[in-house]
């Protein structure tokens, strides 16, 4: 079976030497550094999945590529409609109870077709080169982080103007490969990788050439450099507070390549700047269609935990406004998951062999369920009430001179005892009230890109014109 288990990837991680920093400091080991557990433990629940009886059927998929299962949500490529829909259920299981499902599949299939296009226009041998890198990480079952993000800096200018010069780009070309130079951001779970997959966030004009560029290389590359960001979770280890990000918060990373180095073979686009609209255009189809499962599936995991503050607090569903708040909060994740669904039925196959969803109900469901966010925190804060944000720490509650009192004071329904009241309020005031509750914001409102993308591109595949011809012929207006 080509899927390994979290622990075999563990063993594999502690043979690379990524230069990685954070919080000022050098990390050596990221393997044991527990800066990094959480998202480890993140990595290796997209494992446990494709082990676990009671989603192993979705999570593992056989490979035409490799004769062999892979894990759909990290390495499969979604050719056929049913994966799509597939991927879509899973994608809000996952986040119902993970947050992330750590979709890499996405890229792998967005690349697949751009790749193609670009072979078709070009006669050049990047699809190939593609599909024999697609079999090696499907064959050894690696973990690829997506560095797609450039930094962009001033954003009324495009990436060959910007002084100085900070976008990802082509700096020398040889018989052996290329070299490249810039920085990439927003490379999520980076250093805890194998490899970094690098991508075009945007179209380019001809001036811009140098910076189309698409290629992978492993994370230890010389040259290449990880400034990271710590998960969103306490600093020392806790019971009761911070018990998401502890467990699975994800650690985030600029990623700076300096006179990087990559052979031909691990190129996939070098300098044809009129190709690079292919990424952000199968990208809104493919990946956005799982963004808005996913944020369905956080909305159902908010849901639970507003309903159970709520209980703890004494009240449930017979309450009016809680009950209104749920019931809307429910049907906004259904019809968010509803358009991944649907995205997924009006696709189309691409001549690659990818399903490509559709890219107008994908983006309006998107847009729609991650304009919601604010709305489901304030359902939160209203329904928790203040003392999440008041609420003495875990530390008071451990003190012997001090649990008393809150024992006393903070005791709530009868139906739970002041600790599992505590306990509840902590994962309500995490969500809704700490460092997580910006990095849960973050994801709904720009990871996939941000809502005016989502707006740019309905204008653009909406057929107004249809629409206004129908108004006049019941006007009966002939020009």
């Amino acid at each position: 079976m080509a899927i390994k288990t979290r622990d075999e990837c563990l063993e594999r991680l502690k043979e690379a030497k990524p230069n990685v920093f954070m919080l000022g400091k050098k990390v050596d080991r990221v393997w044991d550094d527990p800066l990094f557990r959480s998202t480890l433990n993140l990595l290796g629940a997209t494992r446990d999945f494709a082990f676990d009886s009671e989603y192993k059927h979705l999570s593992a998929v056989h490979s035409p590529l490799v004769d062999e299962p892979v894990r759909r949500l990290n390495l499969h490529l979604q050719t056929s409609k049913e994966d799509a829909i597939i991927k879509a259920k899973l994608t809000r299981e996952v986040t119902s109870r993970r947050i992330c499902a750590w979709c890499g599949s996405n890229v792998m299939s967005v690349l697949w077709a751009a790749t193609y296009d670009t072979d078709q226009k070009y006669k050049t041998s990047y699809h190939e080169r593609f599909a024999e890198y697609v079999k090696y990480i499907q064959k050894n079952d690696v973990d690829c982080c997506w560095g797609m993000m450039d930094p962009k800096g001033d954003r009324s200018l495009k990436s060959h103007q910007q002084k100085p010069l900070t976008d990802l780009r082509i700096v020398d070309r040889n018989k052996g490969g290329i070299v490249v130079k810039g920085a990439k951001v927003h490379t999520s779970f980076g250093p805890a990788t194998q490899e970094i997959l690098v991508v075009p966030c945007r179209s380019m004009t001809e001036e811009g050439r140098d910076f189309a560029v698409s290629f992978v290389v492993p994370i230890d590359t010389k040259g290449i450099t990880f400034i990271a960001r710590p998960a969103p979770a306490p600093k020392q280890p806790m019971d009761m507070e911070g018990a998401i990000g502890s467990a699975i918060g994800g650690v985030e990373a600029m990623t700076v390549f300096d006179d990087v180095f990559v052979p031909w073979e691990r190129v996939f686009l070098c300098g044809e700047w009129d190709m690079c609209d292919r990424v952000p255009s199968y990208f809104a189809s493919i990946h956005r269609q799982s963004k808005c499962a996913c944020l369905a599936g956080h909305t159902d995991m908010l849901i639970g935990i507003i309903a159970l503050t709520a209980q703890v607090n004494g009240l449930d569903m017979t309450v009016a406004h809680i009950r209104d708040k749920l019931t809307e909060m429910m049907m906004q994740a259904e019809v968010a998951y509803g358009c991944a669904l649907g995205a997924a039925e009006a696709g189309y196959q691409h001549p690659s062999g990818v399903w490509v969803p559709d890219a107008l109900i994908a983006n309006s469901g998107l847009n729609y369920i991650r304009s919601q966010a604010g709305h489901h925190l304030a359902a939160l804060h209203d329904i928790a009430g203040g003392i999440i944000v008041t609420m003495p720490t875990e530390l008071d509650y451990k003190n012997p001179a001090t649990k008393e009192y809150m024992d006393t004071y903070l005791h709530g329904s009868n139906d739970f005892t002041t600790e599992e009241r505590l306990r509840v309020l902590s994962l309500a005031q995490e969500v809704g009230a700490s460092r997580f509750t910006g990095y849960l914001l973050g994801w709904a409102v720009n990871a996939a890109g941000s809502p005016q993308t989502n707006e740019i591109l309905v204008r653009a595949a909406y057929d107004l014109d249809k629409r206004i011809e129908i108004a006049k012929d019941w006007a009966r207006i002939t020009k």
